[in-house]
């Protein structure tokens, strides 16, 4: 096809009928990543019928009573009105499903991109639709005016709950227009009295809640019930006004706009009103020109039709696909891909990190050799656990101010938790990390995870037996990297574990240069704001002791560890090893007066309230249960005993009791991480 036939760029509307997530986003990206800047999840599965799904929502209510369709419904489904006995206070909208679909389908997302099968260049795109939508289709007229807050007010909720999710350089939401402009052309019933007003204000006070740093975008639709309208637009006037004043009024960017075209339509009647757009240089337009049933040629008429009033537009169908036939699909795709330019090089990734000559990513140490230990993996499974959502604001402070070619050094790494997080988050630009760890265990697992990425090397610490410390950072690096030195040093929930901490940060200053950045993080720094509530994290491992002594004491299941409870030189010796695994908690001003002295100036120092579940926290307090309640059977560590399988079974059952008794048998409890950036003098 020739170009001055084709368009610029490709959108989708929604929905497509595949079997996932995943499944969308391969194939489309396969076929059109180089025409899209957005994809879409699909709205596979129960969401392909784009609002039916909602109708549950009401129907479960207890205060609505369901009723048959009426003669004029929108489709022939039920509805629901206020029972003679209910009110609308006690209506409560819960999990509408919105949020939890997005934030499932954007970690999918992520790990394609990631991997390389999405474009770095696309953003993932939430199709949600109006609030008003549900609420005409499903509530009858007389009780949409007091059902339409409480919907809207839930799902704002759940945009509020993908907004704090997914990252926001990475997120459009689009916003599907639809029962609107039945409204304006007078086919559905209204209830407000102004009724472009009305449209206008609510549409305006939906995307005032979509932050600027969040593409916007308007599904503009007719309607598309059996691949038919809800009535024929004589042309696309009310399309142009409700575009032009949304553009006018949001005191925001409109990043796209999408309008239906009727397939019929080749005259110049219904495009001329797009003569009239007036929008921002950065809104995107794109015509739904394309239809499956006349294929390349008719979309070619439709598309030479509109460029006699617009020029610069991009094309798609005027509503999702999710209720053709699978397939459908690979036409539908060829047709965009036909009459399309690319609007970016999607096979072009972001430029190589490339080391220094001389520096080894993998050292020749034996550690490497070694087989990949079960506690090293076991550790590494932490990751899924509520609680180290701790990491996430320390990944957004690593993805601002990391550039490429930058080294970041990942100190205590471990397994690599903080590297799979920032992996999934930063997309566009190449820097190299290097993981450094004391524990040959830990850094084992990161090995077996990053050994064929060549922007990941790693660095074990010995502990020096002569000097009774661990190597110092610039012992370690090679002469290579400190020559360059490095850019930025994470530490997160591990700088409360560093017995010298002065010299510890005076060793990062050492190999940091000028300019350089610090980020740490950690839940066991005592923060002064705190709420009272929340809790420094390793003081529950002081907590769970007292409270299991006292279960030994007084609970028969426990009786025969009560003779160990009253050796006093025993359980003093078993304590002073828990304070070496669990070090006392030092203050914020500690740390600060450290990182000071140290040479680097002080960013920030914010305290943030973090919930972790009961049963993750033991799963995590499980694998150093000879710290936590070693005296329960005994331990090597301690008095050279090995403890019985049985005694191992006690001592969990104990920690587990103790933890419900501490918790009072609560599911989650809060903590206060503490975040700390600054800049090397």
């Amino acid at each position: 096809m020739p170009s001055d036939v084709s368009a610029h760029g490709v959108h989708l509307v929604g929905s497509v009928p595949l079997a996932s997530a995943d499944a969308v986003f391969r194939e489309v990206a396969a076929a059109i990543g180089d025409r899209l800047r957005r994809i879409p999840d699909g709205e596979t599965g129960p969401r392909s019928d784009w609002i039916v799904w909602q109708l549950p929502v009401f129907t479960a209510q207890s205060d609505l009573e369901i009723v048959p369709p009426a003669p004029d419904s929108w489709r022939p489904l039920p509805r629901v009105r206020l029972a003679d006995t209910g009110r609308a206070d006690h209506v409560r909208f819960d999990a509408l499903g919105y949020a939890e679909a997005a934030i499932a389908s954007y970690r999918t997302f992520a790990r394609l991109k990631r991997d390389g099968v999405i474009p770095v260049a696309c953003r993932f795109q939430c199709c949600l639709p109006t609030p008003l939508a549900p609420v005409f289709a499903f509530v009858v007229p007389e009780h949409q005016p007091a059902l339409e807050p409480l919907y809207e007010a839930r799902l704002l909720a759940e945009l509020e709950a993908i907004l704090g999710e997914v990252p926001h350089d990475q997120l459009a939401i689009q916003w599907d227009t639809n029962f609107e402009f039945g409204m304006l052309e007078g086919v559905f019933p209204v209830w407000f009295d102004d009724v472009k007003g009305g449209i206008l204000e609510r549409l305006l006070r939906l995307s005032r809640h979509v932050p600027h740093d969040v593409e916007l975008g308007y599904h503009f639709c007719y309607g598309d019930v059996q691949h038919r309208h809800f009535t024929e637009p004589a042309d696309a006037t009310k399309l142009v006004e409700i575009g032009n004043a949304l553009s006018a009024s949001l005191g925001r960017p409109l990043n796209w706009l999408h309008v239906p075209v009727p397939r019929g339509r080749t005259d110049e009647g219904y495009y001329a009103p797009l003569r009239e757009l007036r929008l921002r240089p950065e809104t995107e337009v794109y015509l739904g020109v394309v239809h499956y049933t006349d294929g390349v040629e008719g979309t070619a008429r439709r598309i030479e039709a509109a460029r006699r009033f617009i020029s610069g537009f991009g094309i798609a169908t005027e509503c999702g696909w999710g209720r053709r036939a699978p397939s459908t699909l690979a036409e539908l795709l060829r047709i965009h891909r036909e009459l399309s330019l690319p609007i970016h090089d999607a096979s072009v990734a972001p430029h190589r990190f490339e080391w220094p000559a001389a520096f080894a990513r993998i050292p020749d140490e034996a550690w490497t050799r070694q087989p990949v230990d079960t506690f090293g993996l076991h550790y590494d499974t932490v990751e899924n656990h509520g609680w180290y959502r701790n990491l996430d604001p320390t990944v957004e402070d690593l993805a601002r101010h990391l550039i490429s070619g930058q080294v970041l050094i990942d100190y205590s790494g471990g397994t690599g938790i903080l590297l799979d997080r920032l992996e999934l988050r930063v997309f566009d630009r190449r820097f190299g990390v290097v993981i450094v760890d004391s524990s040959p265990k830990f850094l084992r697992v990161a090995l077996d995870k990053f050994h064929a990425d060549d922007r990941v090397a790693f660095r074990c610490l010995r502990w020096l037996k002569t000097d009774k410390r661990l190597e110092r950072l610039e012992e370690v690096l090679g002469d290579a990297l400190l020559a360059r030195g490095v850019d930025a040093i994470a530490s997160t929930n591990a700088i409360h574990l560093y017995l010298d901490l002065p010299d510890t940060l005076a060793s990062w200053a050492r190999t940091l240069r000028s300019g350089g950045r610090v980020f740490v993080q950690s839940g066991n720094i005592r923060n002064p704001e705190a709420k009272p509530a929340e809790w420094v994290l390793d003081e529950t491992v002081w907590a769970i002791h007292e409270v299991a002594v006292g279960l030994v004491r007084n609970d028969q299941r426990y009786a025969a560890y009560r003779a160990a409870v009253e050796d006093e030189a025993r359980m003093a010796a078993y304590v002073a090893y828990r304070d070496r695994v669990f070090l006392p908690v030092r203050p914020l001003e500690y740390y600060l007066r450290c990182l000071n002295d140290a040479g680097f100036t002080l960013e920030t120092a914010t305290a943030r309230g973090i919930e972790a579940r009961v049963d993750d926290w033991f799963e995590f307090l499980s694998a150093y249960h000879d710290a936590v309640l070693g005296w329960i059977g005994g331990t090597p560590k301690v008095e050279g005993v090995t403890p019985s399988p049985e005694a191992v079974r006690d001592r969990l059952a104990l920690i587990r009791h103790a933890m419900e008794t501490l918790f009072g048998g609560r599911s989650a409890f809060r903590c206060c991480w503490t975040y700390i950036n600054g800049v090397r003098a």
